[in-house]
């Protein structure tokens, strides 16, 4: 009983920590309103599955229909987490109709429970919830497979989302600031192992392993407690974590595939690359941290989608790395150049269209080997 109540005691830490950080999201001055829309809602479903004291307590012994439908918003949860990813995602995301089909699992596990359940009167209601085994019945054994299936799906769903976000980012920006990809992958990476842990509790109570099911569910419970805390710091601290594309942005291999036709003349050495190479050294845009494939595109004269293949495509580099590559080889000729030696890492970084003296560092190491510091003292060794 003392293990019991250290469970639910964990559990609404976690629905205090939930509701938390769902009225500072609902209450905060924001352009992501939709996003914290969405995001509130995954968490107060969040935190009924993960406790489910106020169905039991409160709900069930007098309307116990209420209390199954309440604790089916368990379906939600998932979809309500890939809708999250896809409104920080694309900057332009609305709510169409097609989104009813993140209905699916819900409606499933309604239409299973609704004959022996929630189309019977309160006495047949209880004696279902009473039965010998409630584990054993058809339709929970039905209802557990859907939500599982569900889970794998949308997780599946969720890191190909994220993956393509990171290359519509590296294809489209210039701005490694914006790249924040890293924690969308973190978010679901941890949400799916929990799911997991999650997923062999269940598998336990079904092979009625109580005592086994029993510290499970107390493992589960300190890890999404945890969860919890990291995601509410997490947010706090970073309100405005995500920059958004828009959903009308393709992937190179999409318009390849569509149909758009790389031309024989788009060789290294053809007209158009000479003329986008002899911009890049004698107008410098990369100069300008913020610039974007459109932004370049519209200073050639050339179509976005034709200079997105030109450069992901036949020059085999991502527009990210094909900009950086001109700031570094920038930065390389000041940091050689002994009247410009008074000029910090910092000053150099941003004079030559970095604003993160970590990603500048990281890509004048991918490019040298070396660090700007250590490049600056060799290239003055050698003079």
């Amino acid at each position: 009983m003392e293990s019991l109540s250290l469970q639910n005691f964990i559990s609404l830490i976690i629905v205090f920590v939930s509701w938390l950080l769902v009225i500072f999201l609902l209450t905060a001055k924001t352009k992501n309103k939709t996003s914290n829309i969405i995001l509130a809602l995954f968490l107060i479903v969040n935190a009924q599955d993960s406790s489910g004291l106020f169905a039991h307590f409160l709900i069930y012994p007098k309307f116990p229909g209420w209390g199954m439908m309440i604790n089916s918003t368990v379906d939600f949860k998932l979809p309500l987490l890939y809708l999250y990813i896809q409104s920080v995602v694309y900057a332009d995301f609305k709510f169409k109709k097609i989104h009813l089909f993140h209905l699916t699992a819900w409606i499933l596990n309604t239409i299973v429970l609704t004959p022996r359940f929630y189309a019977v009167d309160f006495d047949a209601k209880w004696a279902f919830l009473n039965a010998i085994d409630f584990r054993e019945t058809i339709e929970i054994r039905l209802s557990y497979i859907i939500v599982h299936i569900q889970i794998f799906v949308y997780f599946i769903m969720s890191f190909i989302l994220i993956k393509k976000y990171k290359t519509l980012l590296l294809e489209n920006y210039s701005n490694a600031s914006l790249f924040n990809y890293k924690w969308l992958y973190q978010l679901v990476f941890l949400f799916a192992v929990i799911a997991f842990i999650a997923t062999f509790k269940n598998m336990f109570l079904f092979l009625h392993l109580e005592n086994i099911l029993f510290y499970t569910k107390i493992t589960v419970s300190f890890i999404a407690l945890g969860f919890m805390c990291w995601f509410v710091l997490k947010v706090m601290h970073s309100p405005e974590i995500f920059r958004g594309v828009n959903s009308n942005l393709q992937l190179v291999k999409s318009i390849v595939q569509e149909g758009q036709q790389i031309r024989e003349e788009d060789s290294i050495e053809s007209p158009i690359i000479v003329a986008l190479k002899k911009h890049m050294v004698e107008e410098k845009p990369y100069l300008n941290a913020t610039l974007t494939i459109e932004d370049l595109s519209k200073q050639i004269n050339f179509e976005t989608k034709d200079l997105s293949i030109l450069i992901n495509h036949q020059l085999n580099q991502h527009f990210f790395d094909f900009i950086n590559g001109y700031r570094i080889r920038k930065a390389m000729d000041i940091l050689k150049d002994p009247e410009k030696n008074e000029l910090t890492i910092l000053e150099i970084l941003y004079k030559v269209g970095f604003n993160s003296k970590s990603s500048f560092n990281t890509a004048f190491k991918k490019y040298t080997k070396l660090t700007p510091t250590q490049f600056r003292k060799r290239a003055f060794n050698n003079l």
